[in-house]
């Protein structure tokens, strides 16, 4: 996959900077407490998915409205936007993934070279910081939904094999209905994306400044840290599969 534009390529390096940023915080720092937290390195490194997911709506948007203007509607027009929108997305979730997983096997690799007796996943922060950071997280893991939902709404209409499933789902709709419903969802996606990513940021920092010394909640930031590689799991396979769909279509 070539990078289609410097955006994608600042989204796409976030995340293994992070690691690089997180894996020589672990490595110089011995004392536990003062190490940075992996709970910090998910809102930074998901900031990556809000960058990829404006731009997928910006980009099908123009796509679009290119469509509309020089009336080239038809299924490979649509496919292409769709194509250049949803790449990016599914290679910044696989990218994050695999650096999260970098940084937690580094975790647990230092605990026994180290030969501590801490759990793998440390969590010196302070309550209202993880709830935020779990809040947040998961409102961008409900925008990618809604992004995803949105684009293969689009596949539903334009795929003659599909009618079936859209009629089964929507029954007899004029078509100006699902203009004015993939519109709206686009517009709501690329402007969310700047608030997520202005979210993702200050909950990053505000897990590496708001330090709780005294006692550490292992077992949330294990649940949260496991759910966010799940999730992002998830959403890797989903895109990676609706991507060789829109090749075939293609």
């Amino acid at each position: 996959m070539i990078p289609n534009s410097p955006l994608t390529l600042f989204a796409l390096a976030i995340s293994p900077i992070m690691a690089v940023f997180y894996v020589s915080f672990l490595w110089l720092k011995r004392d536990p407490v003062s190490q940075p937290s992996i709970v910090a390195a998910i809102p930074l490194g998901l900031s990556s998915i809000a960058i990829l997911l404006g731009q997928s709506a910006f980009i099908l948007l123009a796509a679009f409205q290119e469509i509309a203007t020089r009336r080239a509607a038809g299924l490979g027009a649509v496919t292409a936007g769709l194509l250049r929108a949803q790449r990016p997305l599914a290679w910044g979730f696989v990218g994050f993934s695999a650096c999260l997983v970098i940084v937690l096997l580094f975790t647990i690799f230092l605990r026994y070279l180290r030969d501590e007796e801490t759990p793998p996943i440390r969590a010196y922060l302070s309550l209202p910081a993880l709830i935020v950071t779990a809040v947040v997280v998961v409102a961008l893991f409900l925008m990618v939904y809604l992004q995803y939902s949105t684009v293969d709404l689009v596949m539903m209409i334009v795929d003659r094999h599909r009618l079936q499933e859209l009629s089964s789902q929507f029954g007899r709709v004029d078509p100006a209905y699902f203009a004015a419903r993939i519109s709206s969802r686009l517009v709501i996606v690329a402007s969310s994306s700047v608030l997520q990513f202005l979210a993702l940021i200050v909950t990053g920092v505000l897990d590496l400044v708001w330090r709780q010394k005294q006692s550490s909640r292992h077992a949330f930031a294990m649940v949260l840290t496991l759910g966010t590689l799940v999730g992002c799991g998830v959403c890797a396979l989903n895109e990676l599969g609706f991507i060789d769909y829109l090749v075939h279509v293609h």
